[in-house]
């Protein structure tokens, strides 16, 4: 085998160019550019390292860690994301005193390279990033504002025509599933159903298997690339000079990094930018043709209710093509977080049966011998409870949508400079000992009989019951329509089937979607931190489950799937009466 010699000068120089590259970085960007000048924000916190901050530690798990600390330091705590400063709100009494008392201080959004610089750039330069991910400026406020308009309770029915048909679906392709005499994971049938959904309120149209199997996988792998920390030469510049000066010597000295095992690593640097921009390439195609297909329809006259086209009818030439991409790119994934709530419940239903017939009685307390009306959302309390429960106990979003922010706050006696870096630790707000008792217990009772939150006593409802879709000025839009569909997935869920846990065999693991989630099986106690794909994921991506289906009734369940399109609000056409915002 050849081996090139490496001579102590050889690397000699090579330290020194290395060395002169720093030298230099620090020179234009000073010593806090590597983590080591004065803290900019004087909250307390962990100590980090140079160069790192405290990423070493969160690369071990967020949830872990950011819960060690929270202990420590509190509910507001600074921590170093590299050589970028942060405050991390970990209670909900920090959420209180920040998002909610002081909205409009905390109302921005911060940008980082991969996602903004990247991600979104890919198509072209001026490319808009999404509404949710935008910094806060008057054009976000207006979107924002259409979208609430669209989504209030008094627009309630204007979307049941897709609601209505993806039901349908989701319990024919269950009632498919339960003809199996082996176990399957539930991944596809939730999220093709929550984010196909979303799909169609915004375009209005029905799309295809295909379509909605691609856009469900791409969505959640787009979600992965807001990784905090993640890639870690996006916040540490000193591993950014290093692997620029690898590849910038990649050839000449090409012979070196082979016999250093390097070669095969500096081919790898720039992978997340490229998967980025692959992912981004696909998004686009499919927002373009799907927003294309829209606007022919509007154009012949077509009236049928969407997100999307109910604003182009409406506002017309005021929104511009990047406007409406904006518009698209925000909310085509938008059920993608029901879907991931509905994945954890599946596989907790199937390992906890008294759950399931405390469920199941209660519907049939409420209905008697009929089948249950998925819209009616009041009617069946623990339904409703069990949903509100999944919601703060799994939180889809384990790092909840950054803030930024807008200029100098001061929150008990420390001073949070403007532009300031603000991470919502929502799994720990959600297990808050102080605002849920026994909060590692799945108890969907915490939320019934006059109860909000806590077992051990009744409280005033005030503000969110947990913040899985944020809180104050940029939370969640459309949380009246994400609360419809839990209930309404859950309701029939468990009026219709039993479930029980499973072990995949090798073809029921080739078949889990996505494939990124076949790495093993979850446990019976369905973790919700050790069973998730990655503990460094802002969103939490629960392992493969195998799960039974049995019908509780096969003759009900038949007559149910014959008689839906009939009986189903608004199944074969949808209710114009229901007009959109701004429209006479």
């Amino acid at each position: 085998m050849f081996i090139f010699p490496i001579g102590a000068s050889t690397l000699f120089w090579v330290g020194v160019c290395m060395a002169a590259l720093l030298y230099r970085y620090i020179y234009e960007n000073g010593i806090s550019s590597i983590g080591l000048g004065s803290h900019r924000i004087k909250v307390p916190g962990p100590p980090g390292l140079p160069f790192v901050g405290n990423l070493l530690d969160l690369r071990k798990g967020h949830a872990r860690t950011l819960g060690r600390w929270t202990k420590k330091y509190g509910g507001i705590f600074r921590i170093a994301v590299g050589t970028r400063e942060a405050v991390m709100l970990s209670s909900h009494k920090a959420v209180s005193e920040t998002l909610v008392q002081k909205g409009q201080a905390f109302a921005s959004r911060p940008e980082f390279k991969l996602w903004h610089g990247v991600f979104l750039k890919a198509i072209e330069d001026d490319a808009p990033s999404t509404i949710g991910t935008s910094p806060m400026d008057n054009r976000i406020n207006v979107f924002r504002r259409h979208l609430t308009a669209q989504t209030a309770s008094v627009r309630a029915r204007r979307y049941n025509h897709f609601i209505s048909r993806r039901l349908f679906r989701y319990i024919n392709l269950l009632a498919q599933t339960a003809k199996s005499s082996k176990a399957e994971d539930l991944g596809f049938h939730m999220w093709t159903t929550t984010t196909g959904l979303s799909t169609e309120m915004l375009f209005g149209a029905p799309c295809d298997e295909t379509i909605i199997r691609k856009i469900s996988e791409v969505e959640l792998l787009v979600f992965r690339q807001r990784s905090l920390g993640q890639p870690i030469h996006d916040y540490v510049p000193a591993v950014g000079l290093y692997e620029k000066f690898l590849i910038a010597t990649a050839t000449p000295l090409d012979p070196i990094y082979r016999v250093l095992g390097l070669a095969e690593k500096i081919r790898s640097f720039n992978s997340a930018e490229e998967k980025a921009k692959v992912l981004r390439d696909i998004e686009a195609a499919y927002c373009k043709d799907l927003g294309r297909e829209l606007h022919e329809r509007c154009e012949q006259g077509d009236i049928m209710p969407s997100q999307l086209g109910d604003l182009i009818r409406v506002y017309g030439m005021q929104l511009t093509p990047k406007d409406e991409f904006r518009i698209a790119t925000s909310l085509v994934g938008s059920g993608m977080g029901i879907g991931t709530l509905m994945s954890w419940l599946a596989p907790k239903l199937a390992s906890s049966p008294d759950i399931q017939e405390k469920a199941y009685d209660a519907i049939k307390a409420v209905y008697g011998n009929e089948v249950p009306d998925p819209y009616e959302t009041d009617r069946v309390e623990y339904i409703k409870a069990l949903g509100l429960e999944l919601g703060r106990f799994y939180a889809s979003a384990r790092l909840g949508f950054s803030r930024e922010t807008l200029g100098d706050v001061e929150i008990n006696g420390y001073k949070i400079p403007a532009g300031t870096f603000i991470i919502l630790n929502s799994y720990s707000i959600n297990h808050d000992p102080e605002r849920y008792d026994e909060p590692e217990e799945f108890a969907p009772e915490r939320w019934m009989d006059g109860h909000y939150g806590r077992l051990d006593g009744k409280e005033a409802k005030l503000g969110v019951p947990h913040v899985n879709h944020g809180a104050g000025r940029r939370g969640c839009v459309g949380v009246p329509y994400v609360n419809k569909i839990i209930y309404a997935t859950i309701l029939m869920l468990c009026y219709h089937f039993r479930l029980e846990r499973g072990a995949l065999d090798a073809d029921g693991m080739s078949k889990v979607f996505p494939s990124f989630r076949q790495i093993r099986e979850m446990s019976h106690e369905v973790d919700a931190i050790g069973d998730q794909c990655s503990e460094l994921d802002p969103q939490a991506i629960p392992l493969a489950a195998g799960i039974k289906l049995t019908p509780r009734d096969p003759d009900s369940l038949a007559r149910w799937l014959e008689d839906a399109p009939s009986t189903l609000d608004q199944f074969d056409e949808p209710d114009l009466s229901v007009k959109a915002a701004g429209e006479t």
